[in-house]
């Protein structure tokens, strides 16, 4: 029995991709949980889309697993019914490395430490880059024993996933040869939708033929509610714009994407590694310099072709996202048993692309 803890939209879909290399064995079953502590109201509609069989955070905190799988440092001490498997997220800090204060390992030695200072002998921590590593056996080398560099699902979907673009397109309901631009935002107050309001309007009145797809962070949905951001964008989706839903799957518009406009979230990070065409909506000094800034004194269509994928640029964003590209699946895959305790696995498992299902643009829900 795998227990499975989402505490956010974003995490619950971390373990979803970590969960894709082991749920197909019929050894294993998977229950899903989500803690007090979760942010916002989106968890329990992203697991219903999931189709997730749930359990109540009690029964979970009460009780024994082969494994619990978790993207979040948080509540891991509560957890104490069995190993547990951590993926910590840093995909910021990794795409971004000056971004002050964050490396996705805060909170570790608070979940895992015993009396004594050692790691829970069961835990095993799954990281996406030896920087990572190092970072955590200079600050505890006792969770650095228990730390694996298993690679970047994220990512190695990501890559999984181009070869199924038309299919992408088709979800997105785009006419044969019409480009998609994508507008990808992050969270917190220097992000793209807090700091350019306006684009989303210029962008579909200057560009009519493009279909322009905002996706937001999940956090952004729970910060300000989804009642709250449907309403400031009403008008602009009345025009044309495509609102991604927050619990439908990131990787689907970009793969569909013909150019991104992003800012220093990680989604743009993943643009530049997958080679996508890039521009900033506005300067921001932790993004590489090589990718171009938007001039909103000039018309957006002049800038179109500035848009830029520079030689070199997509294999140092992958470098910085993970040490391992493409084999997130098969190292994730022999950690999950050897915890378990599981004879071979046997075939070394395949990353698959993101299903066609994890994504929609209805509202009805």
């Amino acid at each position: 029995m795998v227990l499975a803890v989402a505490h956010t939209v974003a995490s619950g879909q971390r373990v979803l991709d970590a969960l894709s290399v082991i749920e197909s064995e019929p050894e294993v079953q998977v229950v899903f949980t989500s803690p007090p502590d979760k942010v916002g109201s989106g968890v329990d509609q992203f697991l219903r889309r999931a189709a997730a069989l749930t359990i109540p955070w009690h029964d979970a905190i009460g009780g024994r697993f082969d494994l619990v799988v978790t993207a979040s440092s948080r509540t891991v001490g509560d957890l104490g019914g069995g190993p547990v498997l951590l993926l910590p997220d840093s995909a910021p800090r990794r795409a971004f490395p000056d971004v002050p204060g964050y490396d996705g390992l805060t909170g570790i030695k608070q979940a895992l430490a015993r009396p004594g200072g050692t790691a829970h002998p069961l835990s095993v921590v799954g990281l996406a880059h030896h920087e990572q590593h190092r970072l955590l056996r200079d600050r505890w080398s006792g969770a650095a024993r228990h730390a694996i560099v298993i690679g970047d699902m994220g990512f190695d979907r990501l890559a999984a996933s181009m070869r199924l673009r038309e299919r992408y397109r088709s979800v997105l309901g785009v006419d044969a040869g019409r480009p998609v631009l994508l507008v990808s935002s992050g969270r917190g107050p220097q992000s793209l939708f807090a700091r350019a309001p306006g684009l989303l309007d210029r962008l579909v009145t200057e560009l009519p033929d493009h279909l322009v797809v905002c996706q937001l962070h999940p956090d952004v949905w729970d910060v300000h509610g989804r009642r709250q951001i449907l309403a400031w964008t009403a008008d602009v989706r009345q025009a044309g714009l495509v609102v991604v839903p927050p619990d439908a799957d990131w990787r689907i518009p970009l793969v569909a994407a013909d150019r991104v406009i992003g800012d220093n979230g990680p989604v743009t990070a993943y643009a530049v590694a997958i080679g996508k065409p890039v521009a900033l909506a506005r300067a921001a000094p932790l993004v590489p310099p090589t990718v171009r800034v938007l001039d909103p004194s000039r018309p957006l269509r002049d800038q179109l072709d500035e848009f830029t994928s520079p030689l070199g640029a997509a294999r140092a964003a992958t470098d910085r996202l993970t040490s391992v590209p493409h084999r997130a699946a098969t190292v994730l895959r022999a950690t999950c048993g050897r915890a378990m305790r599981l004879p071979d696995l046997g075939t070394p498992s395949v990353c698959r692309p993101v299903p066609v299902d994890r994504f929609s643009t209805s509202w009805s829900a």
